[in-house]
């Protein structure tokens, strides 16, 4: 049976630790602040972060392509061909950061009457005015202009942005149930630290090592990356050779 609380018994639990006349939204923005941070304690990325989306490179000369307003440009990103025509094995296209995508124009292919071989994709920031949003290029260059359009299939890490969030019986964080209490021990904490309460470090600390203690289970990329755990080891490890 699901123990997922919704955000009005979430907000409701911490105002009660706080007979101060806390109100609904202080208590929220506090929860929120919460959850976002545990969203960045994960190198790769949690699995409830993960979207899907379809990108098209026009017909034409090389353009600008939109990523997605929720990207998250410092989470990975998978793309490959979503058509057999164009990616008969519909393996992914590896991402290059700029510094490396420029030399893509060394892995130059024939160009293909339905669209083009790409070797490699980067993104770059777009800014108009007070809004940054984010742009794909493909390499090598020799592809263009491409005769038909090539579809893309695009899954990225999306930016969990909780101010989209209301506080409402039928809302919820999109976390599993075991990072609820976390979430409400982290917006305790701070909110003593902010008041003044004691006790606040070894709440945040019981909290930080709760979520330290599930990362693994639910980073969408925990086997090619040195787990939380295995990082404790190695620190250890390295302080044990320091004072031998």
């Amino acid at each position: 049976m699901s123990t997922t609380l919704s955000t009005t018994t979430m907000v409701a639990r911490l105002q009660r630790k706080f007979p101060i006349g806390l109100g609904v939204t202080d208590a929220f923005s506090f929860i929120c602040e919460a959850f976002r941070r545990i969203d960045q304690m994960s190198k790769g990325g949690f699995v409830w972060q993960v979207g899907v989306t379809t990108l098209t490179a026009p017909a034409g000369a090389a353009t600008d392509i939109s990523l997605p307003a929720d990207f998250d440009p410092g989470k990975t990103a998978w793309l490959r061909g979503s058509s057999v025509v164009t990616s008969p094995t519909l393996t992914i296209i590896p991402y290059k950061p700029y510094s490396d995508f420029y030399n893509q124009e060394h892995f130059v292919q024939a160009s293909l009457a339905v669209g083009g071989t790409f070797s490699a994709w980067s993104y770059k920031p777009s800014i108009a005015g007070s809004t940054v949003t984010w742009k794909m290029n493909l390499r090598p260059s020799e592809q263009f202009p491409l005769a038909n359009p090539v579809a893309f299939d695009l899954t990225y890490h999306k930016v969990c942005n909780t101010n989209a969030f209301a506080v409402g019986p039928a809302v919820y964080f999109p976390t599993p149930d075991q990072f609820d209490g976390l979430i409400l021990d982290l917006a305790e904490a701070e909110l003593s630290r902010v008041y003044g309460r004691g006790g606040w470090e070894k709440i945040q600390q019981q909290a930080m090592q709760g979520i330290a203690d599930m990362v693994d289970t639910y980073r969408t990329e925990r086997y090619t990356l040195a787990g939380v755990s295995d990082m404790v080891i190695q620190a250890q490890e390295r302080q044990a050779d320091k004072t031998k």
